[in-house]
């Protein structure tokens, strides 16, 4: 379950995906969105741009590093049916963010650091199945079980 929430925080603005077939289209578009080169896989290339693009959505005041208070909205919002998450779950998620994005610790998430996150989730074993530096859609599927319930 650890796995599964460090995952979601890492992929905090994708956690839209529930664990049921209904899932597919969503990963379908998430999957389309980042496979830039339309080459069937997610490369390190391609984690970065979505990086940063993902870095632009999440600093709403545009001064270049997230802190917390950027990061609570996308959480709450990549909920099941956009609610929230209960309270310590919540906490957990944004705790668990900083951990994995905040490399150096000081309270603030660089750009540089979203980058490299995103392109250390890709190269996880548990997310590249085959071990190939890739993500095939597939693999992208099997990340996002689990992750969060499904919507009621």
């Amino acid at each position: 379950m650890f796995r599964n929430l460090c995952t979601a925080a890492l992929l905090v603005p994708l956690l839209v995906v529930s664990t049921t077939a209904s899932a597919s289209p969503e990963v379908d578009r998430m999957f389309a969105a980042q496979d830039a080169n339309r080459d069937g896989v997610i490369d390190q290339a391609e984690a970065r741009a979505e990086a940063g693009r993902v870095f632009r959505t999440l600093d709403v005041n545009r001064d270049d590093v997230l802190v917390l208070a950027e990061l609570d909205p996308q959480i709450a919002k990549g909920s099941p049916g956009g609610a929230g998450f209960p309270p310590e779950i919540h906490v957990m998620l944004r705790q668990t963010t900083m951990q994995l994005w905040d490399a150096d610790g000081n309270g603030r998430i660089t750009r540089a650091e979203t980058r490299q996150a995103f392109v250390d989730s890709l190269l996880k074993a548990d997310h590249d199945g085959d071990g190939d530096g890739t993500v095939t859609r597939a693999e992208l599927v099997r990340m996002h079980q689990g992750v969060v319930a499904p919507a009621r």
